[in-house]
């Protein structure tokens, strides 16, 4: 049995801030009945309140294990979710749904589930929270959430200043009127504006989201400096550690840029390695490369597996880069990711140029490293590949990447050439709508081999910042890269239009954030 006035005097305690005193007589209760459920909670959720959400878990997840109920089990994933291990939190608060309902549960794991990009179940929860409570403002939070991950930016839009007519002190909700300022208008002073105001009223996300901002304006020293106060928060967030490194890696600070850049979340690689490289440590004789993050990466750094031929290298990769990797590395077995070793010393193909200390001054193989026999395909007239939406990086990535097909009509209008689509993701519909216009190619496109012989049979390429432009350029295929006014990392601003990853590819950097007229008239005169 507890002693219960012993328990209230530390709940009191506890009430009045006297917390080394009520730890005390926590601990002591335990030592006195340590299977006792209730009693783990009430000393997890104690933890919770220091802000202690190591030790709160220890406490919470054995009262689970003694017995769920809907306050354990809720508390549990709150902890984890304060503690930011998202995957966790969102596990957990799927079980305390089964237990009950109450807007906390909702609202912290809809947030996880968008954190790990769970962006199906987030949204079913969110409709059903929208059922139940319609009105709170973390479900109008989760809504308008929702519908912009949907891609109902206006929508999102309305509803959130709608809403913060009403009701202005809402941080969440000023937060993501700047990211809606960022994705509809590219309005990125206006968009920090909000995010300022989120900061003022307490939101501990805002400076990270400013970082970015002012990155994408160029202001490297502004980013700089609001990431560095988002760490000050976070001090081992991966997303504000990646994101300075990438702000650093963008203006050529190679070593300070990889440091971080190397501590981002493993992503592919957790999956398949339990020995992955620690920086400044030696290299084993045999090494697996896995090729992680996006297929577009693992073109682009591909290029320096000569440069550990001293090695016994495997390489993880994809089926549909399989084939054309093999034929170009033939000394290289590439193999299936479930087939790697997880005890073979493991490094990211995406860390290549890190682990071997190769620098943007020292970027091998620009000329091209990758080839094939083209598909032979037949015309009188200057064969163009055309590629117009980027995807897989998220929606504030995939919407600056992205240029709307119907943009690109003036090149569809020129009669001295003929098209061809390189579009296999076309959420715009332009392979059908513009039927007449191009032929499309990606219908039939089965993996990157069939990809890159179609390439390699054009006489240019125009894409956006996607795979293809990856691709174009390690096959040494002439390739006009349209890049948004905020590039990513590796364009290193786009201010120059050559690129020291591949000499075939010309940048041509948007100018104006909201349109593309000028860019698309740049590449029509190299084409008349």
């Amino acid at each position: 049995m507890i002693d219960l006035d012993r328990l209230k005097t530390a709940i009191a305690l506890t009430k009045e801030g006297k917390f080394e005193e009520a730890e005390t007589i926590y601990l002591r209760l335990l030592e006195e009945s340590p299977e006792e459920s209730a009693l783990l909670s009430t000393v997890g959720l104690f933890y919770i309140n220091q802000g202690n959400y190591d030790k709160a878990i220890e406490y919470l997840k054995k009262a689970c294990e003694i017995k769920e109920t809907i306050g354990t089990v809720s508390a549990y994933g709150f902890a984890e979710y304060e503690r930011r291990n998202f995957t966790a939190s969102a596990e957990i608060l799927e079980k305390a749904l089964t237990l009950g309902e109450n807007v906390d549960i909702y609202n912290k794991l809809i947030l996880s589930l968008f954190e790990i990009k769970h962006y199906k179940r987030a949204i079913e929860l969110t409709e059903k929270m929208s059922e139940l409570y319609p009105d709170h403002p973390k479900t109008v939070a989760n809504r308008i959430k929702s519908l912009t991950q949907q891609g109902k930016l206006l929508e999102a839009e309305k509803e959130c200043i709608d809403y913060l007519k009403k009701n202005p002190v809402n941080s969440a909700l000023w937060y993501h009127l700047g990211l809606l300022k960022e994705l509809i208008y590219s309005d990125d002073m206006r968009a920090i504006e909000c995010y300022k105001v989120a900061g003022e009223q307490g939101n501990l996300n805002s400076d990270y989201n400013i970082g970015v901002a002012y990155q994408k304006l160029g202001e490297y020293q502004k980013a700089e400096e609001n990431y560095k106060k988002y760490l000050k928060t976070f001090p081992d967030d991966s997303v504000g550690i990646t994101s300075l490194g990438m702000c650093y890696l963008a203006q050529k600070r190679f070593k300070e840029g990889y440091d971080l850049f190397y501590k981002r979340t493993t992503g592919n690689a957790e999956k398949y390695t339990k020995n992955l490289w620690k920086s400044n440590t030696p290299l084993d004789k045999d090494l697996v490369i896995i090729c992680d993050q996006g297929f577009g990466d693992h073109i682009q750094f591909i290029r320096y597996l000569p440069f550990l031929k001293e090695h016994n290298l495997k390489v993880g990769v994809g089926k549909s880069l399989k084939e054309l990797f093999q034929k170009n590395y033939p000394d290289v077995e590439f193999i299936d990711y479930k087939d790697i070793n997880p005890e073979t010393q493991a490094l990211r193909v995406t860390d290549l140029a890190y682990v071997l200390n190769m620098d943007f001054d020292n970027i091998p193989f620009s000329e091209g490293y990758l080839d094939i026999e083209p598909a032979g395909i037949k015309c009188d007239k200057p064969k163009i590949g055309l590629c117009w939406e980027a995807g897989a990086a998220g929606v504030r990535g995939m919407i600056n990447r992205t240029i709307h097909v119907k943009c690109f009509e003036p090149i569809f209008d020129l009669e001295n050439i003929q098209l061809y689509s390189f579009q296999v993701d076309d959420t715009f519909g332009g392979n059908e709508k513009y039927s007449d216009k191009m032929i499309n190619l990606a219908k039939d496109f089965k993996n990157f081999s069939d990809t890159a012989r179609a390439l390699k049979s054009m006489d240019a390429v125009i894409t956006v910042d996607t795979c293809v432009a990856h691709l174009a350029g390690a096959l040494g295929v002439k390739t006009y890269l349209l890049i948004p006014y905020a590039p990513d990392w590796r364009w290193f601003g786009g201010e120059d239009s050559k690129t020291p990853w591949y000499k075939s590819v010309e940048v041509i950097k948007q100018k104006n954030p909201i349109e593309w007229e000028r860019e698309i008239n740049e590449v029509m005169k190299r084409l008349l």
